[in-house]
């Protein structure tokens, strides 16, 4: 019973490593011209970054913005809620089990608990509305990221097991301009946020990244601080401003990675052994953090037996890796 739970366990985290991610982007109304070029330039950055840093295929990859007649790179027409939904049920047609949905939300935010939303050309976009949206993707881990100001109260809302939510303001009364969006796309397009040098940046990196960030700017401007960004990965609707991804808040962002494999091409240079290497890599720590995260359901003897043969294989899958790289 034990091994063939192992199995499952050990399969599970394999096909998360290779999952599918597809991507919405959608950037509302800016108000101002200031605004509206800066969601522009931001949902420009990041789309751009999904195909060229994370090798996600432009198929995957949809951006809805404020202009109806934009030729940007991967622009697929206005962020209108229409759109919106059109977007989503094609996602829902292509998702596999166990693939990967990324929304992600630039922009002016407004409202209070389930009608939380963000502001774009029409009928706005709520948190009930993603509620139902969502519904259609039971087999599929979700990731909502919502960089918008006044976005707090969507963690209630939107809170589900194997979902990850960001909202960049602790509750809808923050409503000044949100400059914890900005310091998250830099995570993702820059190479800044990989704290522990393995080669790819996670969800948990990339929030730790930004809400620093976003402190800093304020400390060094001698300003209040108006906007406090929460992470919620756990279903228990409540976020956190420090999840450190060793227990509660964070676990599951700390092992949700937009594309592990163009990282372990990048790490393999131009040696596939290598690439390959780091992809069994990559999937064997995914496995531990999988296993670390069962450890209350399993018998002490278990976990110690499995964890230990993990590891003895992480160990020696980093040592061939050093031997092929001449760093032994």
């Amino acid at each position: 019973m034990r091994r063939a739970a192992v199995a499952c366990l050990l399969l599970a985290s394999a096909s998360f490593a290779r999952a599918q991610t597809q991507v919405l982007i959608i950037s509302g109304l800016g108000g101002e011209a200031r605004y509206s070029q800066e969601f522009n330039t931001l949902s420009g950055t990041l789309a751009a970054a999904l195909h060229e840093r994370f090798a996600i295929p432009d198929s995957d990859i949809v951006w809805l913005g404020e202009d109806s007649v934009s030729k940007a790179p991967r622009f697929g027409g206005q962020s209108t809620k229409v759109n919106v939904e059109k977007v989503v049920q094609r996602f829902a047609t292509r998702a596999k089990p166990g693939s990967q949905v990324v929304v992600v939300l630039i922009g002016h935010g407004a409202g209070d608990g389930p009608e939380s939303r963000i502001s774009i050309p029409g009928p706005d976009v709520t948190a009930t509305d993603f509620v139902r949206l969502f519904a259609r993707f039971p087999s599929q881990r979700i990731a909502f990221l919502d960089l918008t100001s006044a976005s707090g109260d969507m963690v209630a809302t939107l809170s589900a097991p194997g979902r990850v939510i960001i909202t960049a303001t602790k509750t809808a009364l923050e409503r000044n301009e949100s400059h914890f969006a900005a310091f998250f796309t830099d995570a993702l397009t820059k190479d800044v946020a990989d704290t522990d040098k393995d080669g790819r940046v996670s969800l948990l990196e990339a929030f730790r990244y930004a809400a620093a960030e976003t402190k800093r700017f304020y400390d060094s401007a001698s300003h209040l601080q108006s906007e406090h960004a929460q992470l919620d990965d756990d279903g228990d609707r409540q976020g956190s401003g420090e999840p450190t991804g060793r227990s509660g808040e964070g676990m599951l962002a700390r092992r949700f990675f937009l594309d592990a494999g163009k990282y372990a091409a990048h790490a393999g240079g131009n040696d596939p052994r290598i690439a390959g290497l780091y992809s069994e890599r990559f999937a064997l720590e995914e496995q531990i953090e999988t296993l670390r995260g069962r450890k209350k359901v399993m018998t002490p003897e278990a976990y110690d037996d499995e964890l230990e043969k993990l590891l003895v294989s992480l160990a020696r899958k980093s040592r061939e890796i050093r031997m092929l790289e001449g760093r032994n």
